[in-house]
């Protein structure tokens, strides 16, 4: 991957965000935005430029991790830093790529860098596969096997009961 992740690191504790700091200096993919004291200040920084992944502390005065994460859009993803095991269940419903508990390892934050990876690699792909959808033809299912039809081919297409008869140039099948 040669483009760079933009991120920015939310947490109300200072020695916690310097920990953050210091371990995405040292992954060349990682471009750190910014350095937040607190959700609200980070729900500026996302409104004004792209964010791709936010260290996001969940227990915060005022705004909590979890709030904030409700309120960003989906392009942006979330790692969950926290001491509190107690919210790891809400942080995956809100789609999380990790949720790492406080004191962080790097090997531990290194493994949620790569999931995050992992994550928008397939989601290129999944993005890339669909934009390549050939329109000129659907599959169909028939005798338990996918047949692809071209729509060039088709001579009808027959409603019975439960069942299409679709009849084309090579042949007709029930499906």
């Amino acid at each position: 991957m040669s483009k760079k992740i933009k991120c920015i690191v939310v947490d109300d504790e200072p020695m916690a965000r310097e920990i953050l700091v210091s371990f995405i200096e040292k992954i060349s993919n990682l471009e750190l935005i910014k350095s937040c004291k607190n959700a609200l200040e980070a729900f500026e920084v996302i409104n004004s430029q792209k964010v791709d992944l936010l260290f996001l502390d969940i227990n915060m005065p005022e705004v909590s991790g979890l709030s904030l994460a409700k309120m960003i859009g989906k392009e942006s993803k979330v790692i969950f830093t926290t001491a509190y095991r107690d919210y790891a269940v809400e942080g995956f419903n809100l789609k999380a790529v990790d949720y790492l508990l406080k004191p962080i390892a790097f090997d531990r934050f290194l493994e949620a860098v790569n999931t995050f990876f992992e994550t928008i690699s397939i989601e290129e792909k999944t993005k890339e596969e669909s934009n390549n959808v050939n329109s000129d033809f659907f599959f169909v299912r028939s005798e338990r096997k996918m047949v692809k039809i071209n729509f060039d081919d088709i001579l009808y297409i027959e409603s019975l009961s439960d069942y299409i008869t679709v009849s084309y140039t090579h042949l007709t099948l029930p499906t």
